[in-house]
Order: C-alpha cells, then structure tokens, then sequence
C-alpha cells in the first residue's frame, strides 16, 4: 500500500503569516517588504535565513521558542482551503497517511485535532530539524516498517524536496505554500500541485496499492 507523508506548515495548515509574526518577533529583524517578502520564498529557507542575517547558530533556540510561541496561538492557524476535502477522499480510498514536520507534536496534533483531521493519519511525528527532514524521515520509515519506494512526501519547500529524494521517496510539491512554484519546479519532483484537489489527479482511488 502506498503511504502518503505529508509536511504540516504549508502544505496542510496556512501558517506562514503567524511564522513570519513570530520570526519578526524573536529576531527583532525590521518587517520586510512584499516584494523582499516575495523574493526571499524563491530562495531555500536556510539562504533566505541568511539574507535576512539571521545566525545558524540561533535556529535550534529560535525553534524552540517559535514552536512555543505558535503552540500559544495555534487556533489562529486556518487549513488550506480544499485540502480538508482531500485528505478525507485519500483517507477513505485507502491510502496509509502520515505527517512529519519541523512543527511540535503538540502543535500538529492541536490543530489537526481542532479541524478535525487527525482520524485521517496513523501518525504524527514532530520536532524535525530545521536544516533538514532526512534524518526523520528515515526514522518514520523504520518505524513503521515501509518501504521507500512505496512512500511519498508532500510538502512546500525545497528542502522537503530534498530531504525526500535523500530519503528514497519520491517528493511531491504543492504550491500554495511557503516556496516559490519557480524554486519547486526547478527541483523537479515526482509532481507538482497548484491546489489539494489535484492531489486526487497524482494519487487516485484506484491506485493505492
């Protein structure tokens, strides 16, 4: 059966306005332009770091702190618009589905369980590293004994691009998220969805197995 990994912030949950919130808030950086704003997603999310002269030395405590900070106002967080829809259609297809994010394990499973979606995963796995998911995604694998090749991970960034194609799973990229569609395209991943009802078109009901 094919197992369906999704990355939370992004790809499931609209939280990039609360993150940008947060970050301005810890790092004390001035608020940035749109059009920078715009700029920077086109960069992978260490580089934008840097650019916006944040410290890599910093991003574990700014972690911490963030996933605190967001836990306290995680009911601020909306679901994609349709990506509810979709994840039930895929649940009750049939597909194995998970979820692995940099987020806390508590603040996923809050907000899924306040939009009513954990039923659809039979797992949550938290607390990835900022710098990259592949370690993680590993673990989930072994854990739940899967095969990669039988496995795929959906997210927004370049680096879930990365971490999965380091992994052995085949990356799906959706563009409604942090990324650029420019940056994710030019990764070339498995596919690329520009909104959750085309996740139906790349993983349909009869093709689970």
């Amino acid at each position: 059966m094919k197992t369906l990994i999704f990355d939370f912030d992004g790809t499931i949950a609209d939280s990039f306005e609360l993150v940008i919130e947060i970050v301005y808030e810890l790092t004390g950086i001035p608020r940035q332009s749109e059009a920078e704003v715009a700029r920077l997603r086109k960069l992978p999310l260490l580089k934008a770091a840097r650019e916006m002269r944040i410290p890599l030395s910093r991003a574990a405590g700014l972690m911490i702190k963030g996933r605190q900070m967001m836990h306290e106002r995680i009911n601020e967080v909306e679901a994609f618009p349709g990506i509810a829809k979709a994840l039930k259609t895929l649940h009750d297809s049939g597909y194995h589905m998970l979820v692995m994010s940099s987020n806390s394990e508590q603040n996923v499973r809050t907000f899924l369980r306040t939009h009513n979606l954990e039923g659809y995963f039979d797992g949550v796995y938290g607390g990835a590293s900022v710098i990259s998911k592949t370690g993680t995604l590993r673990k989930v694998l072994r854990r739940n004994r899967l095969k990669p090749a039988n496995c795929f991970y959906i997210g927004d960034e370049v680096r879930d691009i990365v971490a999965a194609v380091k992994a052995g799973l085949e990356p799906v990229a959706v563009t409604w998220g942090y990324q650029a569609p420019e940056a994710l395209i030019a990764c070339h991943p498995y596919a690329v969805v520009h909104k959750p009802a085309e996740l139906l078109t790349v993983f349909p009901p009869d093709d689970k197995v």
